[in-house]
């Protein structure tokens, strides 16, 4: 699954770049790269479904004209919790994939708000230890469609200040509600 989402995304820039070099569209200063660090309420089923709060970083990329630009995103976060009074321990390890369209508008000369949606897709390795055994059980990759917005805050013409909210629509059976990943990072444009 990881090859096949690297493939694509490959497939993607390199056509949307020939097509935006073919009719002039592309200039300098399409291309953004934000590190980003956040926090994201999940939806995990093991030992039995619930919800959980971790913390989250990755980097994230933006390219095209602000009005709708594509934008790719890689996120990782690991978590660790204990049940049964300290007698089974949890470690759960996610890889997050985003792809998607995002859109933004000005608002005055330093601020500017953007909508963003696409596919989400989750790796995740769930290692549990009881009795000094460790069993780890790997699902399967699966893909949910995401929608969020958020704000810029423009220094200087080429740093951005970012913060942002996004939904991730899972649709677990045993969870109704999406999961949120509340975000804050810097843009560097390029």
């Amino acid at each position: 699954m990881k090859n096949i989402l690297r493939f694509a995304s490959f497939i993607l820039i390199i056509s949307s770049s020939t097509s935006a070099l073919a009719y002039g569209n592309i200039s300098k200063g399409n291309l953004t790269i934000e590190p980003i660090v956040g926090y994201e309420r999940v939806q995990s089923i093991l030992p039995t479904p619930h919800t959980s709060n971790r913390l989250f970083y990755g980097a994230r990329a933006n390219w095209g004209p602000q009005y709708l630009s594509l934008e790719a995103e890689v996120t990782q976060s690991k978590e660790d919790e204990t049940y049964n009074s300290g007698t089974v321990e949890m470690a759960e390890t996610s890889t997050n994939y985003k792809l998607g369209l995002r859109s933004a508008y000005n608002i005055g000369s330093s601020l500017r708000w953007y909508l963003r949606a696409g596919a989400s897709a989750r790796e995740s390795k769930y290692e549990r230890t009881e009795a000094g055994v460790t069993t780890t059980q790997e699902p399967a990759t699966y893909v949910s469609p995401y929608a969020g917005s958020g704000l810029s805050i423009n220094m200087l013409g080429v740093f951005s200040l970012n913060a942002g909210i996004t939904a991730v629509f899972t649709n677990h059976r045993e969870i109704e509600e999406p999961e949120y990943q509340s975000s804050l990072g810097f843009s560097i444009r390029i």
